[in-house]
């Protein structure tokens, strides 16, 4: 698979709701090429962005799990899946006992369904903290996920604007050809 292109990126999330001040994912170091350990890289978050930018704390950050890692049994999500990017997620909980910090909006995101545009009800509300990788274990960067995200948030606009059209995310992709 060819690394991904993200200067076609910049403008994807055309809504026009203000936004706290953008996240800057942490650097991440690449993954050191291991054959013993190919599950290089997960993905950890907790809390929604506002609560993360109250505490000064990142809203995901990276490290390596080893490769029998339950998340690797996660069937991929929809979305993910038909985009070639397979992620798997797994919720670890929180130590926040604030029932606001429960929600993850970003897990919420990536388990859209690609026909109807809902995550199914056990990652609408109350989620946690998970953990994301790739199912196939390939290298696993933040910018990837925070890629997916994006992509997933910019499915969803289209969906919101198609309001009386069926076909979901054929017909959002259709939509934005012209069609």
């Amino acid at each position: 698979m060819p690394p991904i292109d993200y200067s076609k990126w910049d403008n994807i999330d055309t809504d026009s709701e203000p936004e706290a001040s953008p996240q800057q994912a942490p650097a991440a170091n690449p993954p050191a090429a291991h054959a013993c350990l190919p599950a290089d890289g997960y993905i950890r978050f907790e809390g929604n962005a506002q609560q993360a930018e109250k505490r000064k704390f990142p809203l995901w950050s990276a490290t390596t799990i080893p490769a029998n890692h339950v998340v690797f049994s996660q069937s991929v999500p929809s979305v993910p899946g038909l985009i070639e990017v397979p992620l798997v997620l797994d919720r670890t909980g929180t130590q926040s006992v604030n029932e606001a910090d429960l929600d993850n909006q970003i897990a919420t995101y990536l388990n859209i369904d690609a026909n109807s545009g809902f995550a199914p009800p056990d990652w609408q509300s109350q989620v946690g903290t998970v953990v994301v990788a790739r199912k196939d274990r390939k290298p696993f960067y933040p910018q990837h996920l925070e890629g997916v995200w994006m992509f997933c948030d910019h499915i969803l606009d289209l969906f919101g604007k198609e309001t009386g059209r069926r076909g979901g995310f054929t017909a959002a992709r259709r939509s934005t050809n012209g069609g």
